[in-house]
């Protein structure tokens, strides 16, 4: 114990007597994990020897996190006052985890409760009479002389020549389409063929829906779910049938990935989670079930954030245009009763022998569920398996030292001269687990108990990003380790 005292002690020391930090300083190392894990083994047997009991987290640290200070690189006036969330009601553990595929029946009974079916289809387009009719009749009709006209003067090379020939193309597309629609002889075409469970091997997903008829475009019309290659890290897509002029487009990442106060979206304080939000029936607690209903059996998942939140989009025709209001869950793996913080940032580097660059999903569930209790999309990414446990109760540093290391560090963060006079305000502070992975591995690592700080930056009027507010939420804008004080990149995986 004294020993690992000495060790933070002068690790402090060494960080208090650094020269002023500047954006090229990287206060990010690789860790060598086995001393990670070296210390963790060796103050649990010291605390076994004395039969020290564990304490419960949150009887060790404050409620909440208070800041108000100028970081001396750029000035940035930082404040806070902010509770103190902690996912777990008992100790942080530390464990090895690896990368994990679902297996075939894993798949086929996530597949079927998503779309409420005991049958599974794989969608591929299909030639319907409707189809067929709406093609020909479009054809059949001949471009008026003005429409070949404006065609001539969209482009120079726009010829008789080429005109001829569009039209000549025109005539045997139609003729197909023509003896397509004869040789129908119902207005349903053949049934798709059932799912037998197996995730593709490549990039292109296979699209699964509960109807073996289903027609027009998978993507809108109907409910279904994308199954990718387990090792893309983001097997599953689910998304309820819709109207995109009406209702927009059902993506779980434009739902769930936006900041608190983003077009309007609006993060529910945990302590709220009871409560039915406006312009719903349901509460955020009763939502959370809905998407927490389909994970019986495939391990423990908590909630990390519940938003009041919609599907504006960040740019074309319906820029910031709210069609649907949901809430937007984030669930995360729950292990040894401790919850993991949310990260929608993938750890990559480049593998030298293959000349790729690999990546590796930080665990999470994007969920949206409708203010009536529909569920409209379900993500599910990063699957991960626990491999070993080297402590339910991993030490952790004491709270003063944290508040230190966060002045440290968010002055070292925030050295670049777009961010003189800034003011970020931290409104989102978690202790709970995050994933560091292995020296040279992109497969395995070690869930730790890490401080997640998230919050919002508004640069100076008088910098060159006036006006381009940072909102760090789905990428924290800081994450310390809490058992060595070191600073944790999600970018880099340590």
């Amino acid at each position: 114990m004294k020993k690992r005292v000495f060790i933070i002690l002068f690790a402090a020391l060494l960080l208090l007597c650094a020269c002023q930090p500047t954006p090229e300083v990287d206060a990010v190392k690789q860790k060598d994990t086995n001393v990670l894990i070296d210390t963790v083994l060796s103050e649990q047997s010291e605390k076994t020897e004395t039969g020290e009991a564990p304490v419960p987290v949150k009887d060790q640290m404050p409620d909440r996190f208070a800041a108000d200070f100028c970081t001396p690189a750029q000035n940035v006036h930082v404040v806070s006052d902010a509770p103190i969330c902690v996912l777990t009601d008992g100790t942080l553990p530390m464990v090895r985890v690896e990368r994990a595929k679902l297996t075939t029946e894993q798949r086929m009974t996530l597949a079927k409760r998503l779309l409420h079916t005991d049958k599974l289809y794989v969608w591929s387009y299909r030639v319907t009479r409707e189809d067929l009719e709406r093609e020909i009749a479009n054809l059949i009709q001949e471009p008026t002389s003005e429409q070949k006209a404006e065609w001539m003067r969209e482009d120079p090379e726009n010829t008789e020549e080429r005109w001829n020939e569009i039209m000549e193309n025109r005539k045997k597309n139609l003729a197909q389409l023509q003896e397509q629609y004869r040789n129908l002889t119902d207005d349903k075409t053949e049934p798709f063929p059932e799912w037998d469970g197996i995730a593709p091997n490549n990039d292109r997903p296979v699209m699964i829906v509960a109807d073996p008829y289903a027609g027009g475009s998978w993507e809108l019309s109907n409910d279904h779910i994308d199954w990718r290659d387990d090792d893309a890290d983001m097997p599953i897509f689910y998304r309820a049938g819709c109207d995109v002029d009406r209702d927009g487009s059902y993506w779980a990442d434009v739902f769930c990935h936006k900041a608190n106060g983003e077009a309007g979206a609006e993060r529910i304080a945990p302590e709220r989670y009871g409560e039915v939000h406006e312009g719903a029936s349901i509460s955020a607690k009763e939502a959370a079930q809905v998407a927490l209903s389909c994970l019986d059996g495939y391990g423990s998942f908590g909630i990390a954030d519940i938003y009041w939140t919609n599907n504006a989009a960040n740019g074309g025709e319906d820029a910031y245009i709210a069609k649907t209001w949901a809430y937007g869950i984030r669930l995360t793996p729950a292990v040894h009763g401790a919850g993991m913080s949310y990260c929608n940032v993938m750890a990559s580097e480049n593998d030298p022998i293959n000349n790729v660059m690999r990546g590796w999903e930080y665990s999470h569930i994007s969920a949206v569920v409708d203010g009536s209790g529909k569920l409209l999309a379900w993500n599910w990414v990063g699957v991960l398996k626990e491999t070993e446990v080297y402590s339910e109760s991993a030490p952790l540093l004491p709270f003063a030292e944290i508040e230190k290391l966060f002045e440290q560090q968010i002055n070292r963060k925030l050295a670049y001269e777009e961010m003189r006079d800034a003011t970020l305000t931290v409104d989102n502070v978690q202790l709970g687990l995050f994933r560091i992975r292995e020296q040279n591995d992109m497969d395995h690592g070690l869930l730790v108990p890490a401080w997640v700080f998230r919050g919002t930056l508004v640069p100076s009027e008088n910098s060159g990003w006036a006006g381009l507010t940072q909102r760090y939420d789905t990428e924290p804008v800081l994450i310390i380790n809490a058992i060595d004080g070191s600073v944790i990149d999600p970018q880099k995986g340590y």
